[in-house]
């Protein structure tokens, strides 16, 4: 299976799962966004990641789980992120990924907005993940770390040339322009 298939296979399982709860956000609920952000936000992630991840999608639907529900349930504080050895491995997962976010937001400050709960939405999502889908994703991670990667650029860049644009940069002076002109 290649990575595209295996992306949209994660998107459609999740979808059907998103498409069960009542979410706050409508525009999330514009099917195609949803997917499309999704594949996004998974794009930079390896296949032997993704593949392990499909899995636990599967398994959450064969046992009549919803993971997305689980999501916004420990958003909630109605359910915990898991036992300390998960706890260990969202813990580094989400600081690799909070330092990108906040390296890409002093770099395209008019692009990427901190978001106050980017840690525990992140945290919350990781804590559906099964340890063996964890341990492949910090993996992922520490393996980008050595080669001076940053996933969550890889992640935007691959959104924004979705829409259109050649690269952040060119995303970053059109928004900067934008907010320039409705100021003066």
């Amino acid at each position: 299976m290649e990575k595209e298939e295996i992306l949209r296979k994660i998107a459609d399982m999740e979808y059907q799962f998103f498409s069960k709860i009542n979410a706050a956000n409508p525009e999330c609920k514009r099917e195609s966004t949803f997917k499309f952000m999704r594949i996004a936000r998974f794009y930079p992630l390896s296949e032997d990641t993704l593949l392990s991840y499909l899995e636990d999608l599967e398994k959450a639907s064969r046992r009549d789980k919803n993971p997305l529900w689980e999501k916004y349930a420990c958003m909630e504080g109605r359910i915990s992120v898991g036992d300390e050895e998960k706890r260990g491995i969202i813990n580094k997962i989400v600081e690799v990924e909070k330092r990108w976010v906040e390296e890409l937001h002093r770099k395209y400050p008019h692009v990427i907005e901190l978001k106050e709960d980017f840690s525990k939405y992140l945290g919350c999502e990781l804590a559906t993940f099964s340890i063996s889908t964890l341990k492949k994703y910090l993996n992922d991670l520490q393996l980008a770390l050595k080669k001076g990667r940053n996933l969550a650029y890889e992640s935007y860049q691959y959104t924004f040339s979705h829409l259109g644009y050649h690269s952040l940069e060119e995303v970053e002076n059109k928004m900067k322009k934008k907010a320039h002109s409705e100021i003066n």
